[in-house]
């Protein structure tokens, strides 16, 4: 495929135009009419709704998610990226899908946590409500950060109304959020998915003692000349390689998360299938 066609209009490879205001367009491959803001720059306006963008991908990672037995989370990740049979856009949602599908089965296949089939499907249902294509321009939230967010979900329990478990894991999206701030302008769907990954691997070991890697987190991009709106370059941690060791990695009282006051959170579902039935209830 026309790499053009991978960081940009997967129709015609033309370059993309992002709105400020919705517009009513009909998907090139559906024929679904909504309101969209990013439509081909060309003269043929092709628009894509942002299912059909990335239910190819989705459905592959999903898919390899299920099935594999790679315990290195970031070796999923690269495995996806590099071999995948299907096209990985170079920006685009299908990278929240990523972190949370490669952390929830490096849980499973570690055997840290007891983590099934349904729980990986309701993580990516709830990524598919969050996870919006082109809004963290429109609205300040990159999809990546609600990722997060499910993985400790998932381990916790967490739904509206829980007091522990809702506050570590929006705990957890606020140090996403910070993270990918730092790193903006303009926004690099991979730089993100690394970053965020770095900041899994540090949190589940300083929040519930998780290791999900037994190796330095050492991270070279590649995909520079793919991102449309120009790489950051040496801006960017990643261009030319960055390297956490894993002693830094599984410090307990991390950058990250210094002066964080955590709750008294223990999550191995294989020993307790409710870790926080003695907690007491939310006041609402």
């Amino acid at each position: 495929m026309d790499s053009r066609h991978l960081s940009n209009c997967s129709i015609c490879g033309g370059e993309l135009e992002y709105l400020f205001s919705g517009e009513e367009f009909s998907c090139f491959y559906c024929g679904k009419k909504e309101s969209g803001n990013i439509i081909c720059a060309s003269y043929e306006a092709h628009y894509v709704c942002d299912e059909c963008h990335n239910l190819p991908s989705i459905c592959y990672i999903k898919d390899f998610i299920l099935s594999t037995g790679i315990k290195d989370p970031l070796d999923i990740v690269f495995e996806i990226l590099n071999n995948s049979p299907v096209s990985i856009p170079m920006l685009g949602c299908h990278h929240a899908y990523m972190l949370t599908g490669s952390i929830l089965a490096s849980l499973r296949n570690n055997g840290l946590a007891v983590i099934s089939d349904s729980d990986i499907n309701e993580a990516f249902a709830r990524l598919s409500s969050q996870a919006v294509g082109g809004y963290c321009g429109l609205s300040g939230v990159c999809g990546i950060v609600p990722a997060g967010g499910i993985i400790y979900s998932i381990l916790t329990g967490s739904v509206c109304g829980k007091d522990k478990e809702q506050r570590i894991t929006m705990r957890l999206t606020a140090l996403l959020s910070a993270a990918i701030f730092e790193l903006t302008g303009p926004s690099c769907c991979k730089a993100y998915l690394f970053k965020s990954m770095e900041i899994m691997l540090r949190s589940l070991y300083s929040d519930f003692g998780f290791r999900l890697t037994e190796r330095d987190f050492d991270v070279k991009c590649g995909f520079e000349k793919l991102h449309p709106h120009g790489c950051l370059l040496e801006r960017c941690p990643y261009y030319k390689g960055a390297t956490v060791t894993l002693e830094e990695l599984y410090r307990k009282n991390t950058e990250i998360l210094e002066n964080v006051t955590l709750p008294p959170v223990l999550v191995n579902a294989k020993k307790s299938p409710d870790p926080f039935k003695d907690f007491p209830k939310a006041p609402c």
